[in-house]
This record gives structure tokens, sequence and C-alpha cells, in this order.
């Protein structure tokens, strides 16, 4: 469902743009400094890549102590040195709740363009919600991965099957939740397109589906 359209002013300091790890801490750091922000969101709450990427098996493959920020001002203590991406989400929520994100943040919101106006010396970022907003600095935290890139092959939109990209992974259709149980899968011919590093969690989930 549609967020209500955002009623506070339209002009700021500055302007991040994602509200992924990076974002948030851009706007403790800018709101720390004094600075009047706002945090422009293309999904439907904060965690950037975590936000999308739930697929079984998701993991950081960067130690959580050097990975997840302002540990000390929380007080979160991982549980895994590499933390999955269920906990890594539930700490992007923890860093929202006590930093207030979500009043300064503009949620279901694409930014469309950025431009600058040479007389008023401000940024004017527009949205897919008709939005202009006037800042004088425009934060880039807006990642690579929040758009799914589908395989260019021949033939793939005559596939009858059921499919999905693993950044909008389906669990209705598999049954589980991004730790395994993919119960749904046992009875299944499943083909994995790719063999990088998510392909690999996923591949050994969905053995141990098959397994149990």
């Amino acid at each position: 469902m549609p967020l209500e359209k955002d009623k506070a002013s339209q002009i700021f300091d500055a302007v991040v743009i994602g509200a992924g790890i990076s974002g948030m801490y851009q706007l403790y750091s800018l709101r720390k400094l004094g600075k009047s922000v706002k945090v422009l969101e293309a999904g439907s709450d904060v965690g950037g890549t975590w936000y999308w990427n739930r697929y079984p098996g998701a993991s950081c493959d960067i130690e959580s102590y050097v990975y997840l920020p302002l540990l000390e001002k929380t007080g979160f203590v991982p549980q895994q040195k590499y933390t999955n991406a269920s906990e890594t989400l539930d700490y992007c929520n923890i860093i929202a709740e006590k930093y207030r994100l979500h009043e300064r943040a503009m949620l279901q919101t694409l930014v469309t363009s950025t431009d600058w106006d040479e007389d008023l010396g401000r940024w004017m970022v527009s949205t897919n919600r008709q939005d202009r907003i006037k800042a004088r600095y425009v934060v880039h935290s807006n990642g690579p991965l929040n758009r799914p890139k589908l395989p260019a092959i021949r033939g793939i939109n005559d596939f009858t099957g059921h499919t999905f990209h693993t950044s909008r992974w389906d669990y209705a259709y598999t049954g589980g939740n991004s730790n395994g149980n993919l119960n749904n899968l046992r009875d299944k011919k499943v083909a994995i397109i790719g063999t990088g590093a998510t392909a690999v969690p996923v591949s050994y989930t969905h053995l141990r589906a098959h397994e149990t």
C-alpha cells in the first residue's frame, strides 16, 4: 500500500538517497552536525541491500564488528562473526528506531533527477511522487543491488514454470524463510542461473530441503 505523501518542509540542508547502512550512517553523521536531512528510499522500509536480498543463506562476507556501524551507540552485540541477512536487517531497524529515521524518510520514493540550480545555489531533487525538494547537499548512498538483473536468455519469457529473482525471493512458493526449511521445494526440480556468491548458499539450502 502506498504511503501517505510526506507533509514536511521540502527544503533541507541535505538529501540522502538510500536508506541502507550507508544512508543511515549519513543521517546519523549529518544530524550530529546539526543539519536538517531528508532520506529518500525506493523500498518500503530501511535496510538497502538487506531489505531486498532475503534469499535463504544470505549473509555478509565482512566480519560483523567491522561491517555494522554504531555498535557502541546502540549496544547491539552480533550473534555471528559473519552476520546473516535477517540479523543485519533487524539491526538496520534498531538504528532506524534509535535515530528516528522513519520520521525523516520518504519511503517508496524513487529519485528521478538531481539538478543544480545555479541561481538558488541548491540542488533540485525530483521524485516519482512529483516531489521537488531543495537541498544544499545531495549524498548518494544508493547501491547497485536494488534492481534485479534478469538473464537475457532467449525464450525465457516463454517459460511456463514459476520463476523469481533471488533479490525478490518468493517464500510463499518455496516455504521456509531466510534460515532455510524450503519444504515446498521437496518435489520440485529447481534450476539456479548463476554460480556466484548468491547461488552457493541458495544451492546448499535447496539440497538440505531435499535431504529432510
